[in-house]
Protein backbone atom coordinates (compact mmCIF):
# COMPACT_ATOMS: atom_id res chain seq x y z
CA UNK A 1 0.00 0.00 0.00
CA UNK A 2 2.94 2.51 0.82
CA UNK A 3 4.49 1.53 -2.53
CA UNK A 4 2.13 2.24 -4.14
CA UNK A 5 1.16 5.61 -2.63
CA UNK A 6 4.61 6.66 -3.19
CA UNK A 7 4.13 5.92 -7.08
CA UNK A 8 1.43 7.53 -7.25
CA UNK A 9 3.03 10.68 -5.76
CA UNK A 10 6.17 10.29 -7.91
CA UNK A 11 4.21 10.02 -11.01
CA UNK A 12 2.03 13.28 -10.14
CA UNK A 13 5.67 15.17 -9.10
CA UNK A 14 6.61 14.16 -12.19
CA UNK A 15 4.04 15.09 -14.30
CA UNK A 16 3.89 18.64 -12.80
CA UNK A 17 7.56 18.92 -13.41
CA UNK A 18 6.94 18.19 -17.08
CA UNK A 19 3.70 20.21 -17.54
CA UNK A 20 5.71 23.39 -15.93
CA UNK A 21 8.30 22.91 -18.16
CA UNK A 22 6.97 22.79 -21.31
CA UNK A 23 4.66 25.88 -20.46
CA UNK A 24 7.84 27.82 -19.29
CA UNK A 25 9.42 26.62 -23.28
CA UNK A 26 6.34 27.69 -24.82
CA UNK A 27 6.89 30.98 -23.49
CA UNK A 28 10.96 31.49 -24.72
CA UNK A 29 10.92 32.37 -28.64
CA UNK A 30 12.86 30.67 -30.78
CA UNK A 31 14.59 32.63 -33.81
CA UNK A 32 13.67 30.29 -36.74
CA UNK A 33 17.41 29.45 -38.11
CA UNK A 34 16.26 27.92 -41.49
CA UNK A 35 14.86 28.84 -44.45
CA UNK A 36 11.36 26.28 -43.84
CA UNK A 37 11.21 28.12 -39.96
CA UNK A 38 11.94 31.65 -41.57
CA UNK A 39 9.08 31.24 -44.25
CA UNK A 40 6.71 29.80 -41.34
CA UNK A 41 7.18 32.58 -39.05
CA UNK A 42 6.89 35.11 -41.78
CA UNK A 43 3.40 33.57 -43.00
CA UNK A 44 2.20 33.85 -39.52
CA UNK A 45 3.61 37.64 -38.77
CA UNK A 46 2.06 38.75 -42.19
CA UNK A 47 -1.43 37.38 -40.68
CA UNK A 48 -1.24 38.78 -37.96
CA UNK A 49 -0.02 42.31 -38.45
CA UNK A 50 -2.90 42.61 -41.09
CA UNK A 51 -5.58 41.91 -38.20
CA UNK A 52 -3.36 44.01 -35.80
CA UNK A 53 -3.00 46.95 -37.79
CA UNK A 54 -6.82 46.79 -38.38
CA UNK A 55 -7.28 47.20 -34.38
CA UNK A 56 -4.58 49.95 -34.04
CA UNK A 57 -2.03 47.52 -31.84
CA UNK A 58 0.97 49.50 -32.50
CA UNK A 59 3.22 48.23 -29.77
CA UNK A 60 2.52 44.37 -30.88
CA UNK A 61 2.91 45.48 -33.99
CA UNK A 62 6.30 46.97 -33.78
CA UNK A 63 7.63 44.34 -31.52
CA UNK A 64 6.06 41.58 -34.43
CA UNK A 65 8.23 43.61 -37.02
CA UNK A 66 11.10 43.98 -34.95
CA UNK A 67 11.23 40.14 -34.69
CA UNK A 68 10.53 40.07 -38.71
CA UNK A 69 13.66 41.98 -39.45
CA UNK A 70 15.96 39.56 -37.53
CA UNK A 71 14.42 36.50 -39.34
CA UNK A 72 14.35 38.49 -42.77
CA UNK A 73 17.85 39.20 -41.89
CA UNK A 74 18.54 35.25 -40.69
CA UNK A 75 17.17 34.20 -44.22
CA UNK A 76 19.72 36.49 -45.96
CA UNK A 77 22.38 34.62 -44.44
CA UNK A 78 20.91 31.11 -45.42
CA UNK A 79 22.07 29.43 -49.05
CA UNK A 80 19.70 28.60 -51.64
CA UNK A 81 18.40 24.94 -51.43
CA UNK A 82 18.49 25.40 -55.29
CA UNK A 83 19.44 27.96 -57.64
CA UNK A 84 22.24 30.64 -58.12
CA UNK A 85 23.42 32.22 -54.98
CA UNK A 86 24.02 35.75 -56.62
CA UNK A 87 20.03 35.64 -57.23
CA UNK A 88 19.39 34.55 -53.47
CA UNK A 89 21.35 37.33 -52.48
CA UNK A 90 19.56 39.88 -54.52
CA UNK A 91 16.20 38.61 -53.71
CA UNK A 92 16.90 38.18 -49.99
CA UNK A 93 18.46 42.05 -49.76
CA UNK A 94 15.33 43.03 -51.42
CA UNK A 95 13.21 40.98 -49.25
CA UNK A 96 14.96 42.60 -46.00
CA UNK A 97 14.77 45.90 -47.51
CA UNK A 98 11.03 45.50 -47.55
CA UNK A 99 10.78 43.78 -44.23
CA UNK A 100 12.70 46.72 -42.52
CA UNK A 101 10.12 49.45 -44.35
CA UNK A 102 7.14 47.41 -42.13
CA UNK A 103 8.97 47.80 -39.53
CA UNK A 104 9.84 51.56 -40.40
CA UNK A 105 6.18 52.18 -40.70
CA UNK A 106 5.00 50.43 -37.46
CA UNK A 107 7.80 52.68 -35.70
CA UNK A 108 5.88 55.40 -37.40
CA UNK A 109 2.43 54.17 -36.77
CA UNK A 110 1.86 54.11 -40.59
CA UNK A 111 -1.23 51.99 -41.02
CA UNK A 112 -0.57 52.69 -45.31
CA UNK A 113 2.90 52.25 -45.23
CA UNK A 114 2.68 49.00 -43.00
CA UNK A 115 0.24 47.70 -45.52
CA UNK A 116 1.74 48.91 -48.80
CA UNK A 117 4.85 46.78 -47.28
CA UNK A 118 2.92 43.39 -46.98
CA UNK A 119 1.50 43.86 -50.25
CA UNK A 120 5.07 44.11 -51.55
CA UNK A 121 5.99 41.03 -49.42
CA UNK A 122 3.30 39.14 -50.90
CA UNK A 123 4.07 39.76 -54.36
CA UNK A 124 7.60 38.84 -53.71
CA UNK A 125 7.45 35.24 -53.13
CA UNK A 126 6.66 33.76 -56.21
CA UNK A 127 9.78 35.11 -57.84
CA UNK A 128 11.85 33.91 -55.13
CA UNK A 129 9.98 30.91 -55.01
CA UNK A 130 10.29 29.87 -58.51
CA UNK A 131 13.72 30.27 -58.67
CA UNK A 132 15.20 28.78 -55.05
CA UNK A 133 12.21 26.86 -54.24
CA UNK A 134 13.26 23.12 -53.83
CA UNK A 135 10.25 21.07 -55.77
Amino acid sequence: MRFGLKLVLLVGLAAGVAYLGSATAGEEKVKPQDIKGCMAFQNKVRKDLAAQAKKGNWEDIQKQTEEWLDVAKTLSSQKPPKGDEKSWKEITEKYSATVKSIDEAADKKDAAGLNKGLAAVGTMCQGCHSKHRPK
